[in-house]
Formats: structure tokens, C-alpha cells, sequence
């Protein structure tokens, strides 16, 4: 999961590199590099600057030339060093990638018998080692004869010594789309980080080329036949913005509010009669996703089995394909995806789609690859989330997926459900869910040296402590998990002791006393315990030593709000502790590699 970067400018062309490398940074930063192609007498000369850590070690006079790719890292093949970051050189040429070669072993090989001597532990590298043995003058020909050899994917920029002012590029299964604006021309991995430079993009699909040439963007073929394509201009909600004092993630989730009322107002404008008949048709459901988007996922499934009377079957993206799934004509497949490049969700919805299911897609990036694979997309409009636990997004997800079901029970049942107006409340729900904050930074303070902690629901409450539970092991390294609270008597009660945390949610009146009974069952073997719920009743009834009331929205619409001091509390933790959240360690924003 790295990014990419290249661009053609005849000014400040390393500027306008790093700046974008510090954009990427969500999408990997055990390593950065930069390449920089100065046009010389007889050609061009490549140099390179490349070092472990994050973008910021790139810091330093710019380099010269007027065509540069760069790269910020996160590590598959090789440890984080100097060696294994990108760009990787071989004779002529410099290459960044995003994505597995999966037959780089044997490819490895055939180039270590051949004597090509390796300076990484990449499968990268052996790349770029395949395009320099294939070159005979021409470029682009090189190229497209390695890619050929590939498995895997790959999104590759690359560059060559005889050719200044050209960049030659590939895409396969990896995200890639080119953009200009700024007398710059540009190829990138983050449609979100490009629109904050270019001002018209174009997303390459899977096997084609990108050539930078001349000052123009051309798309190839792999025999280098031209393909023709239309720009679109950016819109400008699609621009990164500045961080400003604090973390992205404080900042994304200050946004929330906002952006719940931007989807909204996306979604009132979405003309779902265009998939009425699959929406009033279909008999069953499945729902892909991976991480907090199959937490969004799961609400969907309570919403649309309990409202609309249709069996939903929930799959993480990662799993779906290897099941042999029962997916087939007649099916709704709801593919949910921040970025639209998981790659595991885009083999999901593609697996369906090739069943003859009809693939919804739920997603922030309306250019993404999710949306342009699917028969029918539903933006999101968060906005750009730079920190890599998302936040902001997942209210907006559980807001989107909460409005198609509406939308099944409407051309099922000819109305709206019953809490369909209360879904525009919920900006300002969010809104006075800040005012759960002081009661959740006072909670980080005082469990800031705890090393495991339980979060409990029943039903929809299940969602919400599953999330929490996620985002505390994201970005505070604390062991944490989210249950169903009748579960904790069926083994997970054995790790409970003296001070140890459980939280519950508990926003369904049905049910807020079986959610208290387990409280009681940890209260006496010593936990310390809190609870969260928008009844005034429950809490001043509850035996929780810390309790928190949350706005009061309808019960169906509860985990949008709900999961609001659960993001918060995470982030405390992860400050307390020391960390920076928006950069956990081992993670990265964009999962575009399985």
C-alpha cells in the first residue's frame, strides 16, 4: 500500500514531488524517494534521494530536472531501510511501484542466473531490473515487455535517461490516474492527492499505459495504441486540506457534523430510481467490506433484515472470494470502500459482478475504481480523510447504508421507514455527541496504562463496541475487543479482574437491561466499568462507575452518533500514550495490495 508520484514541470518540479509526498504519507511511511530526470548534453542524467522514515527526511535543497517520480512506502517485500525504498535504479532506469509482484521469486532467480546482482530485498526491484534487460531504445516497449512477465498488481511510474520529459507508467489491479493544471502535468496513486494539484484527471484502467510526453498525457495500450479519453475537472470538496494545529484525526473527527450534512445533501440528490428494480427485486443481500467498513456493513444488515425484511449476508471482502459464495443473479451485492481501491473489496464486487449480481457500491471517490467496477455507486462526501483510522468516513458510510436501505423499504413497501426524517437530525446529533468529549478525555486519562479492555453491546450496540474496540487497537495499542454482551459467559468473562475496563453501549430500550446485567457480571469480579447510552433512566439505574450520556436520536440511527466519543476516547488514548494517530504503526490508509 504506497504511493506514487510523477511530474512533468518546468518549475519547482521536486517541490511540487514533495509536497505530494507528504500528502501520500497516509498510504505508507516506513520509507520515502524522490528520482529527478535533468536533461543534459546527449540525453539526461538521473539522481536520487531516498531514506527511511517518513517524507519529511527528503527535506533538503531541491534537486534538479524538470521530470521526477516519487514514492513513500509501506513495507511487504524487505524491512524498512534505505536499500528497500523506492525509487530502485537499474542501468537507464528509475521505477516506483504500489502493489506484489507475485512471481517475483521465481523472476528473482531467472535475474540472479542471468547475474544481476539485487541491493534490496524487493519484489520491486526486480521490475525495473526486467525493464533495463528488455530495453533496445524504445521505451515504452521495455516497459510494456516487463509488465507483461507480471503477476500480481502494479501501478509503476518510471523513468529513462535517453528520454527526458517523459514518464512512462502501468497499471494493473493498482490504483493509477493522470491529471494536469498548474502547467504541470502529473500520474498518481490518490485521485484525493492529485486533485489538490491538478485540475483535470483521468483514471487509467486495468492493463493500460500512461505515457508523459511532448507536455501531453497519453493513454496506451500494450502495444502502445493510443486510447482515448475524456479529463473531468475536479471538484473542489475532492481537495486535501492543510492540517492546521492538531492531528488530522482530531480534525476529521471535529468535521463530522459537516460532513454527515454534505452526505446528506449528496443523497437527496441521488436518483435511486435507476436501481429501483434490483432494490424492490432482489431477495437476498450481501455486504463486502473490510475493517471499520464491515463494522458499516453490519449496521446495514440490522437495518435492512429488521426494515425491509431481506437476509443480508455480511462477508469480509478479504474472505468473500476464497467461500465459493452462493452470489448470483438476482442478488444485491452492497460493496462498501473509504478510498473505492481496497483491493480486496474490488475482487469481491468484481467476483459478483462476473455472477451476474448487481454490484451497489458504497465509497468517498466517485473516480475510483469501485465506482467505475460497479453497476451503481452511492458517494460518500466526507471529504478527504488523511489520518489513516478513519473516522468521519464511517459516520458517513453508516449514513449512506442507512439511506439505501430506506430506499429497499420504500420501493418494497411504497413508503419510507418510519425513521427515515430522523436521518437529518443526525448533523446535529453529531454535533452535541462533542459534549460526551470531556467525560471521554477525563476516561483516556485515567486508563492510559491499561493493556486490555472489553467494549459491549447487544444488537446495533454490537457495531458500535466493535468499532470502538478497533480504533483503540489502531492507534493506542491496546488490546481491545467488541462483543455481544450476552457472549461474556461463553469464555471471554475469564479475563476479566480487579480494574479491569468494560465499556458498554446501550441505546435500545429493549435491550438496556440485559446490557446491564452484564455490567454486573464484571462489576463483581472487579472491572471498572462504563457505560454509554442517551437514556437519563438507564444511567442514573446503572451500576457503571463512569457513565456518559448520549444524544437522543432514533434507536435505529443510534450507531452513527453513538461511535462519536468511542473515536474520541481512542484518540485521547493514543495521545496519552504518546503516539501520533495519524500514522499507527504498521498501517496504512489505502489496502490496495491483498
Amino acid at each position: 500500500m504506497c504511493g506514487i508520484i510523477g511530474c512533468f514541470s518546468q518549475n519547482n518540479c521536486y517541490e511540487k514531488l514533495f509536497s505530494a509526498l507528504r500528502k501520500l504519507e497516509y498510504r505508507g511511511y516506513d520509507s520515502a524517494g524522490i528520482a529527478m530526470l535533468a536533461e543534459g548534453e546527449g540525453g539526461g542524467k538521473i539522481s536520487v534521494r531516498k531514506k527511511k522514515g517518513g517524507a519529511e527526511g527528503l527535506a533538503g535543497a531541491p534537486m534538479a530536472g524538470e521530470t521526477g517520480i516519487g514514492h513513500t512506502r509501506w513495507a511487504t517485500h524487505g524491512a524498512p531501510s534505505d536499500a528497500n525504498a523506492h525509487p530502485h535504479v537499474a542501468g537507464k532506469f528509475a521505477l516506483v511501484h504500489n502493489g506484489i509482484v507475485e512471481n517475483y521469486s521465481r523472476l528473482k532467480a531467472e535475474l540472479a542466473a542471468a547475474g544481476e546482482v539485487f541491493s534490496s530485498e524487493t519484489d520491486s526491484e526486480v521490475i525495473v531490473k526486467l525493464i533495463a534487460r528488455a530495453y533496445a531504445g524504445d521505451f515504452f516497449a521495455a516497459v510494456s515487455s516487463a509488465c507483461a512477465r507480471l503477476s500480481g498488481s502494479y501501478a509503476i511510474a518510471v523513468l529513462c535517461e535517453d528520454f527526458p520529459g517523459e514518464i512512462v507508467c502501468a497499471r494493473y489491479k493498482s490504483p493509477l490516474v493522470a491529471g494536469a493544471g498548474g502547467g504541470a502535468l502529473y500520474v498518481c496513486s490518490d485521485i484525493p492527492t492529485l486533485c489538490g494539484e491538478a485540475e483535470y484527471i483521468c483514471t487509467a484502467a486495468d492493463g493500460e499505459f500512461i505515457r508523459i510526453c511532448g507536455g501531453e498525457i497519453h493513454f496506451l495500450d500494450a502495444a502502445g495504441r493510443e486510447i482515448p479519453k475524456t479529463f473531468s475537472r475536479v471538484p473542489p470538496e475532492s481537495r486535501a486540506q492543510e492540517k492546521g494545529r492538531g492531528s488530522y484525526m482530531e480534525r476529521e473527527i471535529a468535521e463530522i457534523p459537516r460532513a454527515l450534512a454534505d452526505t446528506l445533501a449528496g443523497l437527496k440528490k441521488t436518483d435511486f430510481a435507476r436501481c429501483a428494480r434490483v432494490l424492490r427485486g432482489a431477495k437476498r443481500a450481501f455486504a463486502v467490506a473490510c475493517g471499520t467498513a464491515y463494522h458499516a456493513a453490519l449496521a446495514f444488515k440490522d437495518a435492512a433484515e429488521s426494515d425491509c425484511g431481506i437476509p443480508v449476508l455480511c462477508h469480509t471482502s478479504s474472505e468473500f472470494r476464497y467461500r465459493a459464495p452462493l452470489v448470483g443473479e438476482g442478488d444485491l451485492v452492497v460493496a462498501v470502500s473509504q478510498s473505492g481501491e481496497t483491493a480486496d473489496t474490488l475482487e469481491a464486487a468484481r467476483l459478483a459482478k462476473g455472477r451476474g449480481a448487481y454490484v451497489l457500491a458504497v465509497t468517498n471517490v466517485a473516480q475510483s475504481s469501485l465506482a467505475s467496477l460497479a453497476h451503481f455507486t452511492v458517494a460518500m462526501r466526507a471529504g478527504p480523510e488523511i489520518a489513516v483510522a478513519a473516522t468521519k468516513s464511517y459516520n458517513c458510510q453508516l449514513l449512506c447504508l442507512y439511506y439505501i436501505a430506506a430506499q429497499m423499504h420504500f420501493y418494497k413497501f411504497t413508503r419510507m421507514p418510519p425513521w427515515f426524517s430522523s436521518l437529518f437530525e443526525l448533523p446535529g446529533a453529531a454535533r452535541a455527541a462533542f459534549d460526551c468529549f470531556p467525560t471521554m478525555r477525563s476516561l483516556a486519562e485515567a486508563l492510559t496504562d491499561k493493556r486490555s479492555m472489553y467494549f459491549l453491546g447487544r444488537d446495533a450496540d454490537v457495531v458500535t463496541a466493535m468499532e470502538g474496540a478497533l480504533k483503540v487497537k489502531e492507534i493506542a495499542y491496546i488490546f481491545a475487543e467488541g462483543y455481544a454482551a450476552g457472549e461474556l459467559k461463553h469464555g471471554t468473562l475469564a479475563l476479566v479482574e480487579e480494574g479491569f475496563p468494560v465499556l458498554a453501549v446501550s441505546t435500545l430500550s429493549r435491550l438496556t437491561q440485559k446490557t446491564e446485567n452484564a455490567l454486573q457480571e464484571v462489576k463483581s469480579r472487579g472491572a471498572f466499568t462504563i457505560l454509554l447510552s442517551q437514556s437519563a433512566e438507564v444511567l442514573a439505574e446503572s451500576c457503571a462507575a463512569c457513565k456518559c450520556r448520549l444524544p437522543d436520536v432514533c434507536e435505529r440511527l443510534m450507531p452513527v452518533v453513538a461511535v462519536i466519543p468511542l473515536q474520541y476516547f481512542a484518540c485521547r488514548m493514543c495521545l496519552e500514550r504518546g503516539y501520533n494517530p495519524d500514522k499507527p504503526r504498521n498501517l496504512a490508509k489505502s489496502v490496495t495490495v491483498e
